[in-house]
């Protein structure tokens, strides 16, 4: 299968041990790969009002061009990225707004339904918190509000296939088998999802 793996964090963390370990587990079991870090690849995340316009009129930049042409690429989209102010890093809301585009990976009629253009896809999210898991959700920071930006729901709109979220809280408090344990379980959960072709 052809994995297209989305990732956002400017530094050195759990997030990158996490997507190393996601690509080398893919790469083991004779997958392929291709990795978009929106941070070192310098993509602008600012969408403007002139570039909406012209997209609608069919002129779409470069740089959406090159990564729109990956996701049509790919069998599966996975997201890794940190939960911040319950939400996308803003590199990442920014990329999302700019590729995700009406007319690419959605369309909405005049009755104003939406039709979803990337159907023949799967999805996975995989996201890191610092906060713990009772705070999160005695404080509803997890809520149906939120889940366009940090959970599966997002895929409704584009009609991607979700097969797992994993979200990792309690990252400021985690020990070093804490880490183990999470690195264990995201590998598992790899594995069984994408397993090696027979």
């Amino acid at each position: 299968m052809n994995h297209l793996i989305i990732f956002a964090h400017p530094q050195q963390s759990l997030n990158q041990t996490l997507l190393d370990l996601v690509v080398s587990t893919l790469l083991n079991n004779g997958h392929d790969v291709t990795v978009r870090d929106v941070y070192s690849i310098g993509f602008p995340p600012e969408l403007t009002t002139a570039e909406k316009v012209a997209m609608r009129n069919g002129h779409v930049p470069v740089p959406v061009q090159r990564e729109q042409k990956l996701i049509q690429q790919a069998d599966v989209l996975t997201f890794i990225f940190p939960i911040w102010w319950t939400g996308l890093p803003a590199m990442l809301k920014g990329y999302v707004e700019r590729v995700f585009s009406e007319g690419f990976a959605y369309e909405i009629n005049e009755n104003g339904v939406v039709k979803n253009l990337l159907r023949d896809k799967k999805g996975v999210i995989i996201n890191t918190h610092d906060a713990p898991r009772t705070f999160l959700d005695s404080n509803m920071i997890i809520t149906p509000s939120h889940h366009m930006t940090t959970d599966t729901a997002a895929f409704d709109l584009i009609g991607v296939q979700p097969v797992e979220r994993l979200l990792f809280s309690s990252m400021e408090q985690a020990s070093a088998d804490d880490i183990h344990e999470i690195l264990k379980e995201t590998k598992e959960t790899v594995d069984q999802l994408f397993p090696p072709a027979v």
